[in-house]
């Protein structure tokens, strides 16, 4: 009796490892992204705001932070997938007390980080030898680049990533990797946060060569106008103010990341050609 039981249990641990999802809803668009670079498109059946577009459309089911889980319900997902970090961790604590599956993908602090988790979301899809190619594909171009910029001189950034407070990137953020491999260094990499608010006076004071505003819509046009004010900042004085857009920056995948790099490495070398 008892090697049946065990052989039962058996089954049902495999079944549950290495189940189809077919109907999934993702809670960010980082999410969105990966399942999208997997192939998966079809089987994701709801998203939230902001999250990539593909080819099919999909029930958009809140925000990142609120979600509406009475909808979530109602479209019977056989597996949710949040992040750790962006997703409002009450609400992806009740889906998991209301009986829902959630998989729950880890902070990224690093390219490094981003593989391990995307490839971990893949392993758990089914997807490995997809995530591979990609994870192998993308890290050869990123080596690359890195190789044209090592001997470069290094523009002194400052990264805005929000406005009202004013905030930017610290030592544990990902972000540093895009001025490692793009040829720049970021002038709060010194402070050990990930996303620290800092104050115009500090800028100012650090009197950095580049100002990168990441945003989204028109509000990237009004903080460089604001930026334009203080003429005695390097970055302002040579016109190196530029404005990234925030879903090419933060959609954590090997691919958006090489993106990522890939546009930051050509305004920063636009600035070293402006001087």
């Amino acid at each position: 009796m008892n090697k049946i039981f065990s052989a039962l249990a058996v089954l049902l641990i495999s079944f549950n490892l290495y189940a189809d999802y077919n109907r999934i809803i993702s809670l960010a668009p980082s999410v969105t992204q990966s399942l999208y670079e997997l192939g998966m498109e079809k089987e994701v059946i709801a998203n939230t705001t902001y999250c990539p577009k593909g080819t099919l459309k999909k029930e958009i089911i809140g925000t990142l932070t609120e979600p509406n889980i009475e909808k979530i319900i109602n479209l019977k997902p056989d597996l949710i997938i949040s992040t750790k970090e962006g997703n409002n961790k009450a609400a992806v604590e009740k889906m998991k007390r209301l009986g829902l599956k959630v998989y729950v993908m880890g902070t990224s602090s690093s390219f490094s980080d981003i593989c391990e988790n995307f490839r971990n979301l893949a392993d758990f899809l089914q997807k490995g030898t997809a995530a591979e190619k990609i994870i192998s594909e993308t890290t050869r171009e990123i080596k690359a680049i890195y190789e044209e910029t090592e001997k470069e001189k290094r523009e002194r950034v400052f990264w805005e990533i929000g406005a009202n407070p004013l905030v930017t990137v610290g030592k544990k953020s990902f972000v540093n990797d895009y001025n490692k491999y793009a040829g720049g260094k970021n002038i709060f990499q010194y402070i050990d946060m990930r996303y620290p608010n800092i104050t115009l006076e500090k800028v100012i004071e650090k009197n950095p060569d580049v100002i990168l505003v990441v945003s989204m819509g028109n509000i990237g046009n009004e903080e460089v106008r604001k930026w334009k004010k203080y003429v005695s900042i390097n970055a302002v004085k040579n016109n190196k103010l530029y404005i990234l857009d925030a879903n090419d920056i933060f959609a954590l995948t090997p691919m958006t990341f090489l993106n990522a790099v890939k546009v930051t490495k050509k305004v920063l070398s636009q600035g070293r050609h402006n001087e």
